[in-house]
């Protein structure tokens, strides 16, 4: 059983969770052996420069029932802070989705993926259903109008499917705004945001090599790939981030360095 009070940790004032990739995949067995709906998020830089400069983003995460770390940039902020967190608190979703659905095979979990372009959905479900042949999958592109009546239908869709897992993969932060107005309509048993996992994994987005990830570098990998579209996000936004953080990062360890001092001396 996992304690969520001794995972809990604050991260100058933002809740993350010190998960481990086994902790994932017993949270996923455990929503769907209770029924609960849980809503499992993640923060990276990006998301935390949203976090930090966006209220209505902001606001999504209360409603969060887990937070992991994704990336080691955020281990390294948890560490200036003087949290116990460490590498292998490092959960890159696109590194876990093969052992989340291994799973969802083995266990007989209905999987439904919404998000990615038309195209790239279909060959992904495709490729994945060739992989897990025993694997209940379905999905929907994540090209509709994110309010009213398309997304209504997008819903009722995933209901009769009768999705355990749901990941929702539309890009931060349309698929967390997207997730917190409708996460109460939804029946399944588990909600993950994705990104663009599904990109990944047909080839239609660069993937970084695994190694660069656990060493921090996986931005610049795919800033290299694709300069246009990402040199705002791993250039410009980190230097916000910092405005933003830095100071309270190491407030927060100078407090917990004097507390840990104080217990020492009594």
């Amino acid at each position: 059983m996992i304690d969520l009070h001794h995972r809990q940790l604050s991260l100058a004032g933002i809740r993350i969770d010190a998960l481990e990739q086994a902790d994932l995949i017993h949270l996923l067995e455990r929503a769907k052996s209770t029924n609960n709906n849980l809503l499992i998020l993640n923060h990276n830089l990006h998301s935390l420069h949203h976090y930090c400069t966006n209220a209505n983003f902001r606001a999504v995460y209360s409603k969060a029932s887990w937070v992991y770390i994704d990336g080691m940039p955020i281990v390294w902020c948890g560490q200036l802070a003087g949290l116990p967190v460490t590498r292998k608190h490092r959960i890159t979703f696109l590194e876990s989705f093969d052992s989340v659905l291994a799973e969802a095979e083995r266990y007989g979990w209905r999987v439904f993926y919404l998000g990615s372009a038309a195209d790239v959905l279909t060959t992904g479900i495709e490729l994945l259903r060739s992989r897990y042949p025993n694997l209940t999958l379905d999905g929907h592109h994540g090209f509709f109008a994110k309010s009213g009546e398309e997304s209504d239908e997008v819903i009722a869709r995933i209901n009769e499917f009768g999705a355990d897992i749901l990941f929702v993969g539309m890009g931060m932060p349309i698929q967390e705004m997207w997730v917190a107005e409708n996460s109460s309509k939804i029946n399944a048993s588990a909600i993950l945001t994705s990104g663009a996992t599904l990109d990944y994994v047909t080839g239609a987005a660069y993937r970084p090599p695994a190694w660069v990830g656990r060493f921090g570098l996986y931005g610049i990998f795919r800033m290299f790939s694709d300069p246009k579209r990402l040199w705002r996000r791993y250039l410009i936004e980190p230097i916000v981030l910092t405005r933003h953080l830095a100071i309270p990062l190491i407030r927060q360890r100078m407090r917990m360095k004097r507390k840990a001092e104080r217990s020492a001396a009594i």
